[in-house]
């Protein structure tokens, strides 16, 4: 019985692997090219079309070699002037055919390129159309009007099968009597984002994307629209307003999604350092017309590589945790935490000094001995022997201990009459609170001044400065959270730093 199983599975594999790898039949049709336009640039004429989804699978096909026969696919322009008659390119397999470089137009399509949205350029010389005419002429389309269209052509030469031809594209006009579809405004590059890769020396560059408008997949129908990376460093200037051209170039000015920026390639810079520097990158995409210079879109979004020095914190709290960074506020054990967390005494020990630091431009010396028997952090220490916080005991700190909202108001306000001690430190008009009573009597001081500045505040009449019921001992009540004591620091510091 097993060998029955084991030759039926043998057979199943055999046949359907054969199946599944099977080579692909010749098409019996081909779609025509779409949105063939022409378009002068200096001396020669550009053209420009889309390639349908059909042809593009079909242009892999060819190239992969998964078709059943041997199988090559082209395109073929077919030109006139004025009123004459249609020069008609012939495949390469044409008993007819002669490979010369004046008259016929005609390209392997998996040796041409396509952007993102199937779009594929050529171009043809003066001397191309006319035998008689040489790289010093150019096209006289005052007086005359060209007619170009194009198709494609599925062909064996080893005759396997008979050649296939798509249906002509619309005709296109150039010149004297033609119409010319002018695109004068490009909508900007959407939803830029950066992400920091590296390369396999683990030197960094740059990964951007963006969304492409659907007004630009309209215009790079009709004309080459591309993207330009626009990069700076810090407060630096950006390259564009250095030199507008120094800006990063889209690949054969092919439409794109993404792009990759290597800024020491560019010679930007000498070398990219993320821990240090923050980059800042936006994208513009230019479009070449019919005619005229290029056009422009407005810059996108710009985007950095700044890291948020938190995590996880709430959307009320970022603007002052971002301040809080740029003022030098974040103790390095609370760089990129849970900012929704409780802070605990060490931790509030080290915001409060961090904001004395920040605020007086002065690093305390330690010289005090440590009475602590449970920490040796030295920013603790710094905060004792500079009176900004004490001990749970003489030689206890409890360092990981959750610190309560009038511990945080006193231990603040210590802070602020060490840095300002000519502050007025009144509490004449501060706010009277329900829970008044709760609160400690070495604390009442601290929390009136603190509540009177408005740095920490009550809610609904309540200050809640500690837990006193069972429920709210275990619920956490009257915690603070790291962002709740770090936006504290940000709002001393701006209200009492060095020379305000």
């Amino acid at each position: 019985m097993f060998k029955k199983v084991l030759l039926l599975t043998l057979v199943f594999v055999l046949v359907f692997g054969v199946l599944a790898y099977a080579e692909k039949a010749i098409p019996t049709s081909l779609e025509k090219p779409v949105n063939l336009t022409v378009r002068e640039d200096g001396d020669i004429l550009r053209t420009r079309w889309t390639n349908p989804s059909s042809i593009i699978q079909a242009t892999n096909d060819v190239n992969n070699s998964d078709y059943e026969v041997y199988a090559d696919l082209y395109y073929l322009f077919d030109w006139k002037k004025n009123e004459g008659d249609w020069n008609v390119c012939p495949t390469p397999a044409s008993p007819n055919f002669e490979d010369e470089i004046h008259g016929y137009f005609y390209m392997h399509m998996p040796n041409i390129q396509m952007d993102e949205k199937g779009n594929s350029e050529n171009f043809f010389v003066i001397w191309q159309l006319d035998p008689t005419k040489g790289p010093a002429d150019s096209f006289d389309l005052k007086n005359n009007t060209y007619y170009f269209r194009m198709r494609y052509a599925l062909e064996s030469d080893s005759n396997e099968f008979t050649t296939l031809y798509s249906p002509y594209s619309d005709v296109f006009a150039i010149g004297k009597n033609a119409n010319v579809t002018e695109i004068k405004k490009l909508d900007s590059p959407k939803d830029l984002q950066v992400v920091v890769k590296k390369d396999s020396s683990n030197k960094p560059y740059f990964h951007l994307e963006w969304t492409i408008p659907q007004s630009i997949t309209e215009s790079s129908k009709h004309i080459p629209v591309f993207h330009r990376i626009d990069f700076k460093v810090g407060d630096g200037k950006w390259a564009s307003e250095k030199e507008f051209d120094s800006m990063a170039i889209a690949g054969s000015k092919l439409l794109t999604s993404s792009d990759t920026l290597d800024p020491v390639e560019e010679e930007y810079v000498d070398k990219v350092v993320i821990e240090e520097n923050t980059y800042y990158f936006r994208v513009v995409f230019e479009g070449e017309p019919n005619t005229g210079s290029s056009i422009y879109s407005d810059f996108s979004n710009i985007v950095s590589t700044k890291v948020e020095s938190y995590s996880n914190a709430s959307d009320w709290a970022k603007p002052e945790l971002d301040k809080a960074e740029g003022y030098g506020l974040i103790p390095a054990s609370l760089k990129y935490a849970d900012m929704t967390k409780h802070i605990t005494r060490e931790e509030f020990a080290e915001v409060a000094i961090k904001l004395y630091e920040k605020t007086t431009g002065f690093t305390p010396e330690l010289k005090v001995s440590n009475p602590f028997t449970d920490t040796e952090n030295p920013e603790i220490l710094k905060a004792y022997q500079i009176g900004i916080t004490a001990g749970t005991s003489a030689t206890t700190f409890e360092p990981n201990k959750l610190i309560n909202r009038e511990q945080v108001a006193t231990m603040l306000s210590r802070a602020i009459r060490i840095m300002v001690p000519t502050a007025d430190f009144s509490t004449d008009g501060a706010p009277v609170f329900n829970d008044e009573n709760n609160i400690s009597t070495w604390a009442l001081e601290h929390v009136k001044y603190m509540s009177k500045i408005g740095i920490i505040k009550g809610a609904d009449g309540n200050f809640m400065p500690k837990a006193v019921t069972s429920a709210q001992i275990a619920s956490g009540y009257a915690n603070t959270t790291r962002e709740q004591a770090i936006a504290m620091g940000v709002r001393a510091f701006e209200k009492y730093k060095t020379g305000e």
